[in-house]
């Protein structure tokens, strides 16, 4: 297993064969697949095209793929491929010929990224030394980097450097603030870094501030009804309880924090079923008219859990409905139910 900063120096040296990119963390598979291809191929980008082979869709063609890595370059050094299926839709003949495919890569004139979606493949968890069957199978052919989402310190470095490029700093206290009100979605974080790149252009400021995240970037409530939901779900009720806060202090009413929240645990709760029925991202995106990376995010989120949980936190939320909607405990209710959900062992209190 290969880490993000490990893949980093890797691609300093030269890459060579198949790499597969896994993780919750999209974005960075999309930059580090560019990155790849930029330094994989020639700087003409009319031989570049004829060297470069991009598929992908929910229904894994494997056809497509074994053409590719039969593909001999075209006056270069190495074909470049890139192979973004989903890969749980494949059965066992599905993956015995994907493994035979891979087998066949050239490292010498080769590079093939496989960078399913978030939700598309489960890795299990090797870094506890419990990989899920599929993981010890690709990893006998695949060097597998971990595209894990960023915890907020890396975060926070990473939104520095994107803004040093365009000449602005930002404050520490603007980083936070922007965390707590965008969430951590890199995507959406990058759309707010460049407005706030252009803004700070435009009226010639050099150090951003809270003032500044407040007045430009947008909030981003539903980020923070899914972390309220993940953290009931957990059973980490300081977490539960941190992000609770933050909803009080914005002022937010109790009846919408409880609707969101509630919105949030009976979604996971429908995909939770979706995925049960054997339904992909794809699929799952589709019946509940949500974006493929949400349908992602979610499918990672439930992933291992058992609907009858997801049911109860659902009936938590119908009781303390009840209590906001007759009683004046307002958010005292919600405090109530968190402070009441099973603590997961082992969950630690973050702020």
């Amino acid at each position: 297993m290969m880490t993000e900063a490990a893949f980093r120096k890797e691609m300093k040296t030269g890459l060579a064969g198949v790499y597969l990119f896994y993780g919750e963390e999209d974005y960075l598979k999309r930059f580090y697949a560019g990155r790849a291809q930029s330094l994989t191929l020639s700087d003409d980008e009319t031989l570049a095209a004829f060297n470069t082979y991009s598929m992908g869709a929910d229904a894994p063609d494997l056809e497509d793929l074994q053409e590719a890595v039969l593909a001999l370059p075209v006056m270069g050094d190495k074909v470049f491929i890139q192979y973004m299926a989903n890969l749980n839709t494949l059965g066992a003949q599905g993956q015995k010929q994907l493994m035979e495919i891979l087998a066949a890569v050239d490292p010498d004139s080769t590079v093939c990224l496989l960078t399913p979606p978030a939700g598309g493949f489960d890795p299990g968890k090797p870094e506890r030394g419990k990989p899920s069957p599929l993981y010890k199978k690709l990893e006998t052919v695949c060097t597998m980097v971990n595209m894990a989402a960023y915890p907020p310190g890396e975060l926070k470095k990473w939104m520095a450097r994107r803004l040093e490029r365009a000449g602005v700093s930002i404050t520490e206290q603007a980083a936070n603030a922007m965390l707590q009100r965008c969430g951590k979605n890199m995507y959406v974080l990058s759309g707010e870094l460049d407005k706030l790149a252009a803004y700070a252009g435009a009226n010639g400021i050099r150090a951003l501030e809270q003032s500044h995240v407040d007045f430009v970037t947008c909030a981003v409530e539903e980020e923070d009804a899914f972390a309220l939901a993940n953290a009931v779900l957990a059973g980490d009720r300081g977490r539960a309880l941190a992000v609770l806060s933050y909803y009080k202090k914005n002022q937010i009413s109790a009846v919408a924090a409880l609707a969101s929240v509630s919105k949030a645990i009976c979604d996971m709760l429908t995909v939770s079923r979706l995925a049960a029925a054997g339904q992909d991202q794809a699929a799952v995106a589709s019946a509940m008219k949500m974006h493929p990376y949400r349908a992602g995010l979610y499918l990672s989120a439930v992933r291992g859990m058992e609907p009858a949980r997801l049911a109860a936190a659902a009936g938590r939320c119908r009781e303390a409905d009840v209590l906001l909607k007759s009683t004046k405990l307002d958010y005292i209710a919600l405090e109530r139910v968190i402070c009441t959900i099973p603590s997961k062992k082992g969950s630690v209190r973050r702020g």
